[in-house]
């Protein structure tokens, strides 16, 4: 049941993170973060193998990080912007969602093993 509302929270958490980011200023970066968060809530709710929500999170994060986003879309790599700034945000992205991603896959691995290594006994 614990994982379940983590879970539900996480994707929820991701879509009221899509409204702060597509402010300016601060709130751009506090929605980014609040992705970032609900991305690592996810990947513990995924932990007994639903990865329908880590899935679901995953994919309105990569939507807030480079299309929603103010101070890290996409279109901005076109202008006269802060390249670093950019680069590091995304840099935290990969190295987040990575991590997630890798916990999420480890997980979902040993879940579909373990029944087999039971019959082999």
């Amino acid at each position: 049941m614990l994982y379940r509302i983590s879970g539900w929270s996480a994707i929820v958490l991701s879509l009221l993170a899509l409204y702060p980011s597509y402010q300016t200023g601060a709130l751009s970066v506090i929605g980014f973060y609040l992705g970032l968060f609900a991305l690592l809530l996810s990947s513990f709710a995924s932990h007994t193998g639903n990865l329908i929500y880590y899935r679901s999170v995953f994919v309105f994060s990569v939507l807030n990080v480079f299309f929603v986003n103010d101070g890290t879309c996409v279109m901005l790599l076109a202008e006269n912007n802060d390249w670093v700034y950019i680069g590091s945000m995304y840099g935290i992205f990969i190295v987040i969602s990575s991590i997630c991603g890798f916990l999420v896959n480890k997980d979902s691995f040993l879940l579909n093993i373990a029944p087999k290594m039971k019959r082999a006994r």
